[in-house]
């Protein structure tokens, strides 16, 4: 084996770090605002297509996109039809990176540039290796030269071994062959953009005809999506949907490419009027993929339904949004984190409201429910259910959280995690409260003592005017608001516990009521009061910075 066609080898690796760098940098660089962009804009399968393909081309990544909605659709964020056109949409966006490596790395000559840009990134990263954002800028140059020379390298590296290997005799076998062979290629490295790569080379350096160059990247198409399949295995159910769903439309891409290979290649040379390979080779990518969207889009309805039914979801898990499986992205595992909490918070208040028999709409609870939340809250028989649900939400919550720790090591994103598991661990301790209570409530609830059955009446007022004010603050956005909502109602709900217990002593004097039913009511106001202040302080947890949230802590009280 001619020793030169170990450059082709190492290009390879290099084009993959060089990939590897750009995700990375750009998933970090992007904020949280732009991972959400296919999240908040998958309404529709239009816009989900449209979606797909913008972030796609922006990410420089189908694989990002692809793992992206993964962990999305797992979480209930995205519909099942939508993240099918969302996965034709990637598959649309990864030709527009060919069509820069096609250009830059095969038309133009422009290899000293890429040394000369490796080598000044090179010395920034070291003198600014402190600052964060800098830094990811400056390992997305980094990767892109390497992409680049790594082109140099196959270049090179195809050229020399035409020279002294023969590979006239492959030029004779089927298309078939070279389409296994694409499939092959992508599977391994896991990347069809570095597939692209490898046959720009082989058909710069004349090593294969266009015809079976355009045969490996038919292949390709197949190989990429397994990489869901293996991101999937273990998955809920939805997550196994979108692998299947994918695999189903790129292999009838496939199949359907293949039988129409010629007329395809027609196309792009006689009828568009490519004429150099290179080009016309990803312009027959782009084709195919365009082709399969406006082919499977119609049925993107019938084939998502097909699939809840055949992969049927079987999840006993009391989370909603967070899978036992942390996305391999941080900032996406930690968005699910954050949605996961939030509804955490919400579930305790409704809980709440469940408790005392108020009304979820008097609340103000009801607008904040959406989605999956609100067939969750509507899916429970009884106060039991509910609570037990609630636990083990908890302990599920905890369990993401250390997943989550030991792929992060982000000074900031710890920091954010921390304060939303302290938010929960509040909820939690405000939920443990009103159930321990909830003997005496059902004592008051059936008493035939209108005096003890207006004192319930009295607790109920006090839940629904307090989850009421904690609604509205959750609506805020200005922090300053927040600061002021939440300060304001601890001071009101020390206030309330001290009229309470006021008018407990008046019945104990008035010996209106047994002994132990005032010792009842002194417990049950207590527990109210402390149950409701974690509560507030889980809402400072999940609304406020860290500093914010330690100063609603920390405000002086009267009642311990």
């Amino acid at each position: 084996m001619d020793t030169k066609i170990w450059l082709v080898f190492g290009g390879v690796g290099l084009f993959l770090i060089g990939m590897y760098l750009m995700e990375t940098a750009l998933a970090h660089l992007a904020g949280r605002d732009f991972k959400l962009l296919l999240r908040r804009n998958t309404a529709n399968n239009a816009r989900a297509l449209l979606s797909g393909t913008v972030t796609t081309a922006l990410l420089q990544s189908s694989s990002v996109v692809s793992f992206m909605t993964l962990a999305f659709v797992g979480s209930g964020l995205i519909r099942m039809v939508n993240a099918l056109a969302v996965v034709l949409g990637a598959n649309i966006g990864t030709t527009i990176s060919n069509w820069i490596v096609a250009t830059l790395g095969f038309s133009l000559n422009l290899d000293v540039f890429w040394y000369v840009l490796l080598g000044a990134t090179g010395i920034l990263l070291a003198v600014m290796q402190k600052r964060k954002k800098w830094e990811q800028a400056l390992f997305f140059a980094i990767g892109l030269s390497f992409l680049f020379i790594a082109l140099g390298l196959m270049k090179t590296g195809m050229l020399a071994s035409v020279e002294h290997f023969d590979f006239t005799r492959y030029r004779d076998l089927p298309p078939i062959f070279f389409v296994i062979i694409g499939f092959v290629i992508t599977f391994l490295i896991q990347s069809s953009n570095a597939t692209m790569a490898i046959t720009l080379s082989a058909l710069y350096a004349n090593v294969i005809p266009f015809p079976l160059a355009a045969a490996v990247i038919i292949g390709s198409e197949l190989g990429t999506s397994l990489k869901l399949v293996l991101a999937a295995v273990g998955g809920s159910a939805e997550k196994k949907q979108l692998a299947a769903g994918n695999i189903l439309l790129n292999f009838v891409t496939t199949i359907l490419a293949f039988v129409f290979l010629y007329p395809i290649i027609s196309l792009v040379q006689e009828w568009i009027g490519i004429d150099n390979p290179l080009l016309g080779l990803v312009a027959f990518q782009m084709v195919i993929n365009l082709a399969a969207a406006v082919l499977f889009f119609p049925v993107l309805g019938p084939v998502s339904r097909w699939l809840e039914k055949k992969f049927a979801a079987r999840n006993n898990r009391a989370t909603i949004y967070a899978d036992a499986d942390v996305p391999a992205l941080p900032a996406f595992a930690q968005e699910i984190f954050r949605l996961e909490s939030f509804y955490f918070l919400k579930r305790v208040m409704a809980y709440h409201a469940a408790e005392f028999q108020v009304d979820t709409t008097e609340a103000g609870l009801q607008p904040l429910f959406a989605g999956k939340e609100k067939e969750k809250e509507e899916s429970y028989h009884d106060l039991e259910e509910r609570y037990a649900d609630i636990k083990k939400a908890h302990g599920e919550l905890i369990e993401y959280y250390v997943k989550m720790q030991k792929q992060s090591a982000h000074p900031e994103d710890l920091s954010q995690m921390n304060q939303l598991m302290k938010s929960a661990h509040s909820a939690m301790y405000a939920a443990k409260g009103f159930k321990d209570i909830n003997h005496n409530k059902e004592e008051l609830l059936q008493s035939g003592n209108d005096i003890k059955f207006g004192q319930f009446r009295e607790f109920s007022q006090i839940v629904r005017n307090n989850l009421c004010r904690l609604s509205e603050i959750l609506a805020m956005e200005a922090h300053g608001s927040i600061m002021d909502g939440l300060s304001t109602l601890i001071g009101d709900i020390q206030m309330e516990y001290k009229e309470l217990l006021s008018g407990i002593y008046e019945k104990a004097e008035a010996n209106a009521m047994p002994d132990k039913d005032i010792s009842t009511l002194q417990n049950m106001n207590r527990e109210l009061y402390s149950s409701n202040k974690s509560l507030i302080y889980a809402a400072a947890d999940f609304l406020l910075e860290s500093a914010e949230a330690d100063t609603i802590r920390n405000m002086p009280l009267t009642i311990r």
